[in-house]
C-alpha cells in the first residue's frame, strides 16, 4: 500500500473532523500532513525509522513499521492508524503504556471506519467537541442503542464502539 493509495481511500471521507459528544476524530487531509502523523510512532522527529520490523512476540508491545497513523483522537491525542501489512487495512487505536503499546481495533477495514464515521457525522452534526450535552445532543436510549449496533455492524468490532458509547453515556449522566 503506497501513501497515494491510502490517501485515496482517505479522501473519499466527507469530513477530516467528526465530533460526538466529548470525543474526536481528525484525520489527516494531504499527503504532508500524513507524513507529519508518523512522527514520534513510526518515524522519530529527526526522520529515522522508530518502529520494530520484527514480528515476533518480542516485538509485542513495540510500533510495528507497518502501521500507518492517518488520524488523532482530539481529546486524548491517541493515534488512529491502519496495517499497511493487511488488504483490507484494519485501523487501530492504542496508547503507550508502562509494557508498550495497548491496541484496540477500531474497524476491520479503512473503509468500514469511515463509513463509522460518516454514520457518528449525520447523528451529531458537531463542529467540535463540546464539554456539556446540548439541545442538539442526542439523549433518546434507542437512538443511541440502534446508533452503536449500526457502528459494530459496519466496523465488525464490537469492543470499541461499546466503549465509545458508555464514555457518550457517562458524559451525558455526569452534566
Amino acid at each position: 500500500m503506497t501513501d497515494k493509495e491510502l490517501m485515496s481511500i482517505l479522501n473519499t471521507s466527507a469530513n477530516q473532523e467528526v465530533f460526538f459528544g466529548p470525543q474526536g476524530f481528525k484525520q489527516v487531509a494531504t499527503q504532508d500532513e500524513l507524513n507529519k502523523a508518523q512522527l514520534g510512532f513510526g518515524i522519530s522527529e529527526l526522520g529515522q525509522a522508530a518502529a520494530s520490523d520484527d514480528l515476533s512476540s518480542e516485538a509485542k508491545g513495540c510500533w510495528q513499521a507497518s502501521w500507518q497513523v492517518f488520524a488523532r483522537d482530539t481529546e486524548l491525542g491517541d493515534p488512529y492508524f491502519v496495517d499497511t501489512n493487511q488488504t483490507e487495512l484494519p485501523v487501530y487505536t492504542g496508547f503507550l503504556a508502562e509494557a508498550g503499546w495497548e491496541v484496540e481495533q477500531v474497524a476491520t477495514s479503512l473503509v468500514s471506519y469511515i463509513a463509522c464515521m460518516q454514520l457518528l457525522f449525520n447523528h451529531g452534526q458537531q463542529t467540535q467537541a463540546q464539554f456539556f450535552p446540548d439541545p442538539n445532543s442526542v439523549i433518546d436510549e434507542t437512538i443511541l442503542q440502534q446508533l452503536q449496533q449500526q457502528l459494530i455492524e459496519l466496523s465488525g468490532c464490537q469492543h470499541f464502539w461499546q466503549l465509545f458509547m458508555q464514555c457518550y453515556l457517562d458524559w451525558l449522566i455526569e452534566d
